[in-house]
């Protein structure tokens, strides 16, 4: 489902969705870009990968709040 890992971002989150679930696993981001940036632009899904290896695709329209489990490791500018 996802384009080569090597060519990815991966952050730890827990996000709560919409409809009051909460999922943890990482999301997956360009190497070329930013947090910021993809949570921002223009593309309506995120690439996301559950704890239990589960691959999927989730509307930023159904994300609630995205939390950095490990920030020391991600790269989130100020």
């Amino acid at each position: 489902m996802f384009n080569n890992d090597n060519n990815r971002k991966e952050y730890e989150v827990q996000m709560l969705l919409s409809d009051g679930r909460s999922v943890d696993g990482t999301l997956m981001i360009p190497m070329s870009s930013d947090i910021k940036r993809v949570l921002g632009g223009d593309s309506l899904i995120l690439e996301f990968k559950h704890k239990d290896g589960r691959e999927s695709m989730i509307a930023k329209a159904a994300v609630v709040e995205i939390i950095l489990v490990d920030t020391a490791a991600s790269e989130v500018a100020a």
